[in-house]
C-alpha cells in the first residue's frame, strides 16, 4: 500500500440516498490493493447519471459472458479474472444497474468498437431495473449452505422482494433481463472482509420489485419535454378526432364516436370500478349511449363492442365475455350483437372466439420463460446439452405454436373482413390476445399500417387507447410473493411483435420498418422516462401527471433515445412504396438471412382509384394490397436479433442478415448515384468501384452518355477475368473492400466494423429510401 499513488490509496463513493436503518445502501470503495495490476483508476469508472439519478451502491466486480466458465470457478474456488472476465465498477442506481468497464479492450466491454447501437441514456453494458426480471445469488464454494429446505448444499438461491439475501458470502450474481439478456458478476473480498455481492444483492433487493408505480425513475426524473419531431406523423388516439378521421378513412358510415368526458355518469363515477372505459371509443350509431352503458356493465372491464377498423361494409369489433355472474343469460350478448349486424346491413357477422382458441396470458408466460431459458443458457455445459436437441426443446416451448395460432386467426379475421362479413374477435377482457389478433389482421389488409408511421399508430389504437394493460403484463410493478393476488404477468407484447416479424420475413418488399427496429420497440418498453408503454390506462396515467407532475414523452420520438446514424437501420431498403399497386401478395417464405432478388414480387400497372366526392362515402383503403402470410409452424423461424443478440458464442462475425442488408444499402446508394449522374451527365459522384469492376475510364465532365456505358452488364460480363472455380465472373477485393464487416447481430453485437463507411452507407442510403427502395429503382431502370 506504500507503494501505491496518492491518488489510489482511498477513493470515496458517496450515496445519496438516506439508508434505512439496518440497510445498507451506501459505500465506501476502498482497499484498492485487489484492484488487476492493467486497469485504471476507480474514480474514472462513474456511471454517467441523468438528472435526479443518484447512486445506491457500487462495488467492484468482474463482469463473465453470458456462457462462461464462472460456474467452475465457483466449484474450484474464488480464483477470478482471466481472458473470460472484465474488471470494473457495478453500480446500483434508482434507475438502472450500470456496469463500467476498467479494462477497455476487453471484447466483453463492447467498447473495442463504436459500430454498435448508442442508447442516449444507457451505456453498452447498463440495463433498466424495469428489464431485471430476477437475480440468482451464488454462494461462495466449500461450504454447504442450506439455502432452501430440503435442499441442504445447494449454492443458488432466487432473490424475491422480501430482501432474502443470502447469509454466506455471495460469490456471484446472476442478473436475467427480460429482453433475454443474462448478466454475470462475480466478486472478491476485500482487505476488510466486505462482502460486495451481498451489498449489491441488498440494493437490488430493495429497488428492482417495486410495489407501487410511483416509485419508478419517471416520477423522478422531471425534466420538460420538448418534441424532436417536425411533421408528427402519428396518429396517437388521444382525442375524438382521431378516431372520426379512422373512420372516415374506412368509411365506416354506421358507427360514432364517443368520448367518456361527455358522459355525465361517466364523470360521475370516474374513480369507480364500476365503468372502465377508455377516454374515446366508438360504439354502433343504432344504439344510445345510455342503452350502450346499460349493456356494458354485463361484459369484463365493461368492454362492450367497440369498433377499431372498417374493410367496405364490413368492420372489426372487439368484444369482452360477459361476466361470471351474467354468463346464465346471454340475452345481453346478443343484444349487443345484433347492434353490431346492424352496421352492416343486417348481414350475418362472423363471432371468433378467442378465448377457447388461444392461449390465456399464462400459456404465454410460460412458453416465454421455457424460449427465454433455451435462447439465453447460464454455461457452456447446459449449451451444449440444449444444442444437441434444440429443435425438439423449441417445440416444447409452445412460443412458435402459439405465434402460428395468432397468425392463422389473424388471417381468418382478414378474410372474412374481404368476404364482406363483419368480424366480432372475443376474448375475456378484450384487452389481451385481442390486441394481438386485431392489430395482425390490420397489418395483414392495409398497407398503412406496415409504413413506420403507420404501425406506430396502429399500436396507439390498438394497444395504448383501448389500454392493454402493459403495467401489469410487463412487471413494471412486482406484488410482494406471499400476495394472494395472481401473477399477472405476460408478454403479449412480444408475442406480437414476433407474429410481425414473421410477416416481415415472408413479404420483405411491404414493410417500411426492419427488424430492428422491432427489437428497439421491446427495448423501449422497459424504458420508464417513457410513458407509452408504462401504463394499464389513459386513468392512471393522467392520475400520475396530476397527482406526481409526471412528464408524458411518447416513445415514438425516437430522437430522445438514439442519434440520427442509430435510427437510420430502423429502415427497412426492401420496402416498396406503393406506386403501383400488387393485386394480391402471396407469401414468398424468404427464410431469415436469404437475399432478396428484384422483380421476385410482380406489379400490376391499375393503381387504387379514390373520388375525392365520395370521401365520406366510400373507403380509401386499397383493396388489392392485402397479404396471405403463411401461418403454418414449418414455415416460421427464430428471431435470431431479438432472442440470441446477447451471445456472443452465436455471433458470425462479418455474416448474417445483417451483412446482407448493409450490402443492399450500399447498392441503393450507387444505383441512384448512377441514375443521377444518367440524368445530369455528371459522372463525377460515381463511385470509383463501378469504373473499377468494368474496367472502364472514368469519363471526364464532356463525355457524353453511349449506348456501350448504359449497355453494362454485357461489357462487366466481358472485361472481368474468368474465375478459376470455372464460373464466369468475379468481384474484384477492391470492391468488397468498401463494406465494412459488421456481425449478424448488428447493431447490438458485440463485434463491429470501421464506423465512418458504414456511417456514409447508412447516410447516403437513407437519402433514398425516404423517395424509394431497392426494388422501385431497379424497376424505373
Amino acid at each position: 500500500m506504500a507503494s501505491m499513488p496518492d491518488h489510489r490509496k482511498r477513493n470515496t463513493f458517496t450515496s445519496y440516498v438516506a439508508p434505512a436503518p439496518g440497510d445498507v445502501s451506501a459505500i465506501a470503495l476502498e482497499d484498492e490493493w485487489c484492484l488487476p495490476s492493467d486497469t485504471r483508476d476507480v474514480h474514472l469508472a462513474k456511471p454517467r447519471l441523468l438528472n435526479k439519478e443518484l447512486i445506491v451502491v457500487s462495488a467492484p466486480a468482474y463482469m463473465y459472458s453470458a456462457i462462461s466458465t464462472i460456474d467452475n470457478i465457483l466449484e474450484n474456488g474464488t480464483t477470478f479474472g482471466g481472458k473470460e472476465a472484465v474488471f470494473g465498477l457495478l453500480t446500483v442506481t434508482n434507475f438502472k444497474l450500470a456496469f463500467v468497464p476498467l479494462q477497455r479492450d476487453n471484447p466483453l466491454c463492447g467498447l473495442a468498437s463504436t459500430c454498435y447501437q448508442e442508447h442516449l441514456f444507457l451505456q453498452r453494458n447498463d440495463v433498466t431495473l424495469n428489464n431485471i426480471d430476477h437475480v440468482i445469488q451464488c454462494a461462495e464454494s466449500g461450504r454447504a449452505v442450506n439455502v432452501l429446505p430440503g435442499n441442504a448444499g445447494r449454492r443458488k438461491k432466487r432473490l424475491d422482494a422480501q430482501q432474502k439475501v443470502l447469509n454466506h458470502r455471495i460469490a456471484a450474481l446472476h442478473v436475467v433481463c427480460k429482453n433475454f439478456r443474462l448478466f454475470k458478476f462475480a466478486f472478491q473480498l476485500t482487505k476488510g472482509g466486505r462482502d460486495w455481492g451481498k451489498l449489491i444483492a441488498a440494493a437490488l433487493a430493495r429497488f428492482v420489485y417495486p410495489k407501487c408505480h410511483d416509485l419508478s425513475f419517471a416520477y423522478r426524473y422531471q425534466e420538460p419535454y420538448y418534441p424532436t419531431i417536425s411533421k408528427p406523423g402519428v396518429s396517437m388516439y388521444a382525442s375524438k378526432n382521431d378516431w372520426a378521421r379512422e373512420l372516415i378513412r374506412c368509411g365506416s358510415n354506421n358507427w360514432q364516436v364517443i368520448s367518456s368526458d361527455t358522459i355525465p355518469i361517466l364523470q360521475q363515477q370516474r374513480h369507480s370500478s364500476k365503468y372502465t372505459f377508455p377516454p374515446h371509443f366508438v360504439i354502433p350509431k343504432a344504439c344510445t349511449v345510455e342503452r350502450f352503458l346499460d349493456l356494458s356493465r354485463a361484459f369484463c372491464d365493461s368492454r362492450a363492442a367497440f369498433w377499431v377498423y372498417g374493410y367496405g361494409n364490413a368492420s372489426l369489433v372487439r368484444l369482452a365475455e360477459l361476466k361470471p355472474t351474467a354468463q346464465q343469460d346471454t340475452t345481453v350478448e346478443n343484444v349487443m350483437l345484433e347492434l353490431v349486424r346492424a352496421c352492416n346491413e343486417r348481414k350475418m357477422l362472423h363471432l371468433l372466439q378467442l378465448t377457447d382458441r388461444l392461449p390465456n396470458i399464462h400459456d404465454v408466460q410460460k412458453a416465454y420463460h421455457k424460449l427465454r431459458r433455451l435462447c439465453a443458457p447460464e454455461s457452456p455445459s447446459e449449451f451444449v446439452m440444449e444444442d444437441a436437441k434444440f429443435l425438439t426443446l423449441l417445440e416444447k416451448t409452445n412460443w412458435l405454436f402459439y405465434v402460428s395460432l395468432c397468425l392463422r386467426y389473424s388471417c381468418e379475421a382478414a378474410d372474412t373482413l374481404r368476404d364482406g362479413t363483419t368480424c366480432v374477435l372475443q376474448e375475456t377482457n378484450g384487452r389481451d390476445l385481442c390486441c394481438v389478433i386485431s392489430a395482425l389482421t390490420q397489418i395483414i389488409l392495409d398497407p398503412l399500417y406496415r409504413t413506420i408511421d403507420g404501425f406506430q399508430s396502429l399500436i396507439q389504437k390498438e394497444w395504448i387507447a383501448l389500454e392493454h394493460p402493459f403495467q401489469r403484463r410487463l412487471g413494471h410493478i412486482r406484488p410482494a410473493a406471499d400476495s394472494n393476488g395472481p401473477d399477472e404477468e405476460s408478454p403479449v407484447f412480444l408475442l406480437f411483435l414476433d407474429c410481425v416479424w414473421q410477416l416481415l420475413q415472408q413479404y420483405p418488399d411491404e414493410f417500411e420498418f426492419s427488424q430492428t427496429y422491432l427489437v428497439t420497440l421491446w427495448d423501449a418498453c422497459f424504458m420508464p422516462l417513457f410513458d407509452t408503454f408504462q401504463f394499464d390506462c389513459n386513468a392512471d396515467r393522467m392520475k400520475a401527471v396530476q397527482d406526481s407532475h409526471l412528464v408524458l414523452r411518447p416513445v415514438w420520438d425516437w430522437s430522445e433515445q438514439f442519434s440520427e446514424k442509430d435510427k437510420f437501420f430502423f429502415s427497412n431498403p426492401f420496402y416498396q412504396r406503393q406506386r403501383q399497386e400488387i393485386p394480391c401478395r402471396r407469401s414468398i417464405a424468404i427464410p431469415a438471412g436469404a437475399i432478396m432478388l428484384p422483380g421476385l414480387a410482380k406489379t400490376s400497372a391499375h393503381r387504387a382509384t379514390f373520388n375525392p366526392h365520395n370521401f365520406i362515402q366510400q373507403s380509401s383503403i386499397p383493396k388489392d394490397r392485402y397479404l396471405e402470410p403463411q401461418h403454418r409452424m414449418s414455415v416460421l423461424g427464430v428471431w435470431e436479433q431479438c432472442y440470441y443478440r446477447w451471445m456472443p458464442i452465436l455471433e458470425i462475425k462479418g455474416g448474417g442478415f445483417p451483412q446482407i442488408d448493409l450490402f443492399h444499402r450500399l447498392l441503393l446508394s450507387n444505383i441512384n448515384k448512377l441514375q443521377r449522374s444518367l440524368e445530369l451527365q455528371d459522372f463525377e459522384d460515381l463511385p470509383d468501384v463501378y469504373y473499377e469492376m468494368t474496367r472502364e475510364p472514368k469519363p471526364s465532365l464532356q463525355t457524353h452518355i453511349t449506348p456501350e456505358l448504359i449497355d453494362g452488364v454485357e461489357r462487366r460480363r466481358k472485361s472481368l477475368p474468368p474465375n478459376p472455380t470455372g464460373h464466369k465472373q468475379q468481384t474484384p477485393e477492391c470492391a468488397m473492400n468498401l463494406m465494412p464487416e459488421i456481425s449478424s447481430f448488428f447493431p447490438f453485437g458485440v463485434n463491429g466494423g470501421e464506423t465512418q463507411q458504414l456511417n456514409d452507407i447508412l447516410i447516403s442510403s437513407n437519402e433514398f429510401l425516404l423517395e424509394g427502395s431497392i426494388m422501385d429503382r431497379l424497376s424505373i431502370a
